[in-house]
């Protein structure tokens, strides 16, 4: 008697396969989408002789492997194809100069142009090279939109002043209008 009462026991009867039949799970499952080398060694497959596949962990020899006829040649066995390498494009600037001073000329806009001036470099270090020159283009188009603003103020402010001290000049007791 075994240790697990369990072992000896019998499926109920819906659970078993019919007759004749093995039990599923039992038998090889059957693939299609991979040709299997016949035996004789055909065109494109090692000769049994060598092995195949190889076992794992060993190289292969050179000269152990032909490609089929027909196909291009390889300069050697197992060769994996090259990925080709794509230079990336260069790093948009990120105006952080301007962002900074544009907080001395009209800060509620120089906050942002700040905080989009700092994530340039980060993003375009993890790769996001649209994300990079977007950060980019808002970092300039606030420091931009803050340091017009920014002069047409100080524009306003010597206009005011000068017509201020024009009135003063123009205000005196002898004067009666």
């Amino acid at each position: 008697m075994s240790q697990n009462p369990w072992q000896d026991r019998q499926p109920p009867p819906e659970d078993r396969p019919p007759a004749g039949r093995p039990p599923p799970g039992s038998e090889e499952p059957t693939r299609t989408d991979r040709p299997v080398p016949p035996a004789d060694g055909g065109a494109g497959y090692p000769p049994p002789s060598q092995g195949w596949p190889p076992p794992p962990g060993t190289a292969p020899q050179p000269g152990s492997w032909q490609p089929p006829p027909g196909s291009p040649q390889q300069q050697g066995a197992w060769q994996q194809p090259r990925q080709p390498y794509y230079a990336p494009p260069p790093r948009p600037a990120n105006h952080l100069v301007w962002a900074i001073i544009s907080i001395l000329l009209f800060w509620p806009l120089g906050i942002p142009a700040v905080v989009f001036a700092s994530q340039v470099n980060t993003k375009y270090a993890l790769g996001d090279y649209a994300g990079a020159e977007d950060s980019s283009g808002k970092a300039k188009l606030f420091s931009l939109i803050s340091t017009v603003i920014a002069v047409i103020g100080i524009v306003l402010l010597i206009v005011f002043a000068i017509l201020t001290a024009s009135m003063v000049d123009d205000y005196a007791p002898d004067n009666r209008y």
